[in-house]
């Protein structure tokens, strides 16, 4: 067997082994094992594989709270995903890494509280996701990445007081949920999605004023029976209760006005 042979073998190990690491919470050690990979992947001149490995050390340290690590190695994903791109340009595969970064690293800079820069990457991911729809208008990934991008984009501009830009970003991604669930009804992951996008959208229109009330209310119904359905499948989700109190809250503060 070939010496790139047993290095990309060597390599497709460390990764796995990383991954394995990661599901079972031994962060630190799948953070040695993806420094090793790197190692070879460097070395291999593997620059996709360089930028899968930094996604991924990215995800640990942001799951570790360590925001700093978090975001210096997602910025040097999304430099190794740039130069993926500038010797393929048309790969969508390509693009859909830059789109994750960049909405991750939109939510990163968020939990820092830095909104005016989260602001941008989630811009930027949501005209990277754009230009991938346009060109594959059916492909599932991209559309539910896409929405969530949107989700996460639109409860920042909440956060700013920017309700009407909420409202306008909140609108094609509840249209997009809505198609993603008549294709799979079943699929919780959108019914989440979907009923988060309704309780934001409800909430920014109350913001804007009275002429807004009534489709407020609507929307906020339409997440409450949504979660509540969710809730009975996961009595202990502690997020989806918090939900649903938020809902209640909105609508009886409707009740009110």
């Amino acid at each position: 067997m070939s010496r790139s042979k047993v290095n990309n073998l060597i390599l497709l190990k460390q990764i796995h082994t990383a991954v394995a690491q990661i599901r079972k919470g031994k962060l630190n050690k799948a953070l040695e094992t993806l420094d090793k990979a790197e190692d070879s992947a460097r070395k291999a001149k593997s620059t996709d594989t360089v930028y899968y490995i930094l996604f991924m050390r990215g995800g640990i340290f942001y799951t570790e709270s360590k925001y700093d690590e978090a975001l210096e190695t997602y910025e040097k994903a999304l430099e190794a995903g740039s130069e993926l791109l500038k010797n393929d340009p048309e790969n969508i595969n390509y693009q859909h890494y830059i789109g994750t970064t960049l909405s991750n690293t939109g939510n990163l800079l968020k939990s820092k509280g830095e909104n005016p820069r989260a602001a941008e990457y989630y811009v930027r991911a949501r005209e990277t996701y754009a230009n991938l729809l346009a060109k594959e208008p059916e492909n599932t990934v991209f559309r539910s990445a896409a929405g969530e991008n949107m989700n996460n984009y639109a409860a920042l501009l909440t956060e700013m007081d920017s309700f009407e830009e909420a409202c306008e970003v909140l609108r094609p991604a509840i249209e997009l949920y809505e198609k993603l669930l008549e294709e799979k009804p079943e699929n919780l992951d959108y019914q989440v999605a979907l009923s988060v996008a309704l309780a934001q959208l409800g909430n920014c229109l109350i913001q804007k004023g009275p002429e807004n009330y009534e489709t407020a209310r609507l929307s906020l119904d339409k997440a409450l029976a949504m979660q509540e359905y969710l809730l009975a499948q996961q009595p202990e989700n502690r997020d989806m209760k918090e939900s649903i109190a938020f809902i209640l809250e909105r609508l009886e503060k409707l009740e009110r006005l």
